[in-house]
C-alpha cells in the first residue's frame, strides 16, 4: 500500500471522527431548529401585540365618535325650536307682530327688488308654443364642438377639417 491510501485508511476508521461529525450535524440542526423557533415566537408575540393596540385604538374610536354622536344629539335638542323658544320666554324675549315691527335701511345693503338670480327673465323663455330653453341649454357637446371648430377654422383661414 502506498503511504496515501494508509492515511485516507486511517482518517475513515477512527470510530471517533464520525461521532464528533454526527455530533456536529445534529448540534447544528438543533440550532437551526432553535433559531426557527426563536424566530416564530418572537414574531407570534409581536402579532399579538399589535393586535391588542389595534383593539385599543378601535375602542377608543368608538368611543370618541359615541362621543361625538351625543354632543351632535345634544346640540340638536339645544337648538330645536321648542327649546329655544322656552329660552327665549325665559329671558323675556317677546314675539313680535311683523306689521308692528320697525325696520332699518341701512345704506349700500341691497333689498329684494335689487337680487336677480336669474339669468333670463320669463318672457325670454316663452314662445306662442310655451316655454322653450336657450340655446345654451339645448345644443350638444358634438354641436358645440363642431361650432367652435368652425369659428377657429374662419379666425386662421382654413379651409375645413379634412383640409379640403
Amino acid at each position: 500500500m502506498n503511504r496515501a491510501q494508509k492515511i485516507i485508511q486511517a482518517y475513515r476508521n477512527t470510530p471517533w471522527r464520525r461521532e464528533a461529525q454526527l455530533i456536529g450535524v445534529f448540534a447544528a440542526f438543533c440550532l437551526v431548529g432553535a433559531l426557527v423557533l426563536i424566530a416564530y415566537i418572537q414574531v407570534t408575540s409581536l402579532r399579538g401585540t399589535y393586535g391588542l393596540q389595534v383593539r385599543e385604538i378601535q375602542a377608543t374610536s368608538q368611543a370618541v365618535e359615541q362621543n361625538i354622536e351625543d354632543q351632535r344629539a345634544q346640540l340638536a335638542q339645544l337648538t330645536s325650536t321648542d327649546h329655544l323658544s322656552e329660552r327665549a320666554n325665559e329671558l323675556g324675549f317677546v314675539s313680535v307682530d311683523p306689521n308692528a315691527a320697525d325696520y332699518l335701511v341701512v345704506p349700500g345693503y341691497p333689498d329684494e327688488s335689487q337680487a336677480h338670480l336669474d339669468l333670463y327673465s320669463i318672457e325670454d323663455l316663452q314662445t306662442d308654443d310655451g316655454v322653450q330653453l336657450p340655446a345654451t341649454f339645448t345644443t350638444s357637446l358634438i354641436d358645440w364642438l363642431r361650432e367652435e371648430i368652425y369659428q377657429l377654422s374662419l379666425k386662421t383661414g382654413a379651409s375645413g377639417l379634412g383640409g379640403e
